[in-house]
């Protein structure tokens, strides 16, 4: 999948749900009840052991889902995401050497950055989707706005500390491609109900798409 692709295919789903899998059978029961609720991509971060278990998983039972892998911050764990089906990989600040690595492959590579300056020399090094993290601890949605309207050509994906009732002042900001975090399938660390996580991320949906 290549930047356009995934760039429009996030348009249509602008919220991502960011799983940190604690069993590869809870991950995949989130997964499918994220699904059910709308969800059009999904990304599993590859911190832990049962990350690249549970990515795979989801990959098998949901293949025509954006399927991201988060967290990635070395050669290794882009090559890991790469062979396990991921179509993007995330990290949460810039890497060279993944950079560099990424280049002309077929997965997408997402730097972070949280700076106008790494945002200038991320456009330079030729990126131009790029996430801003930790979004609400880094000043959120004015923070946004002002960077928008200095690199109107550079889009957004803010993850970090975002809960629903912020969802409307991200979604009113046009260089904000999709929002990423956790409410939508857990409450005060603890799993929701399959039927809870598949409303929540419609509800999620219906805010970031104005409806």
């Amino acid at each position: 999948m290549d930047e356009r692709t995934l760039i429009d295919r996030l348009k249509l789903g602008p919220v991502i749900p960011v799983i940190g899998p604690k069993s590869v059978e809870s991950c995949l029961e989130a997964v499918d009840a994220l699904v059910a609720g709308g969800a059009v991509a999904i990304e599993i971060t590859l911190r832990s052991e049962i990350s690249p278990k549970a990515l795979e998983a989801c990959r098998k039972a949901h293949p025509d889902i954006v399927l991201g892998a988060g967290s990635v911050m070395d050669v290794e764990r882009y090559d890991q995401a790469e062979a396990l089906g991921a179509d993007f990989t995330i990290a949460p600040g810039r890497c060279q050497e993944v950079e560099g690595h990424a280049k002309g492959r077929s997965l997408v590579h997402v730097p972070g950055i949280i700076t106008p300056s790494e945002i200038l020399q991320a456009r330079r090094d030729g990126f131009h989707l790029l996430k801003f993290y930790p979004s609400e601890a880094a000043g959120g949605t004015s923070v946004l706005k002002d960077l928008g309207s200095i690199f109107p050509d550079v889009m957004m994906m803010p993850s970090g500390g975002i809960t629903f009732d912020k969802l409307p002042g991200y979604a009113a900001l046009p260089t904000v491609l999709s929002v990423g975090g956790s409410w939508m399938y857990a409450k005060n660390g603890t799993y929701r109900s399959a039927a809870d996580m598949s409303e929540q991320m419609k509800l999620s949906l219906d805010a970031m798409l104005q409806k």
